[in-house]
């Protein structure tokens, strides 16, 4: 899920409960979007650049990558420690509370994207819709996004092959290779 529909859904649920929790909020809300620190600690050191505009463009390809140390903050045993340590100290509970919230988040939105994006290879038949390419490399890609908050339809989605998909988040117009295969269908 993108940082800025975990803002908006973070800051409507600290609204929500700010007439029985007050001030309390504002630490859950903070680790709520907070906890995204540790992808943007896995860039600086994997690509040796504190660019943060770089970091989201670089998670913003199409296959970022999915490896654990990218969600180090988002690790169970971290919840579990961070929630033990707020029976000791009251206050890191908005904190704990906040982290489990933004994981359940993506936990929630994993989920449906996944759907989805099987939905949208099964109704395109496994297809690449700009080459006709039907192999391994054929993924969903999310070619329509409201501004704010993820879409889960499947209208929402294009099937490509893997350069196509390159070719969409470059914001490339298809190769010179697609529009051959095109004429060639025509």
């Amino acid at each position: 899920m993108r940082v800025r529909d975990h803002l908006a859904l973070s800051t409507a649920g600290a609204a929500l409960l700010y007439p029985w929790f007050g001030q309390r909020v504002v630490s859950g809300w903070a680790a709520s979007i907070l906890i995204d620190v540790d992808h943007y600690l896995w860039f600086v050191t994997r690509k040796r650049s504190v660019n943060p505009i770089a970091a989201v463009r670089y998670f913003n390809k199409p296959q970022p990558p999915h490896s654990s140390n990218v969600r180090l903050f988002h690790k169970p045993l971290v919840l579990l420690v961070v929630g033990m340590l707020s029976t000791r100290w009251r206050a890191l509970l908005p904190v704990a509370l906040g982290m489990t919230a933004h994981v359940a988040m993506d936990a929630y939105h994993d989920e449906r994207l996944k759907q989805a994006h099987a939905a949208a290879l099964l109704r395109d038949k496994f297809t690449c819709q700009v080459c006709g390419t039907r192999d391994d490399s054929v993924t969903a890609h999310l070619k329509q996004q409201p501004a704010l908050l993820p879409s889960y339809a499947t209208a929402n989605l294009i099937t490509l092959c893997g350069s196509c998909h390159e070719d969409a988040h470059a914001g490339r117009a298809p190769s010179s290779r697609v529009r051959v295969q095109i004429r060639r269908r025509i």
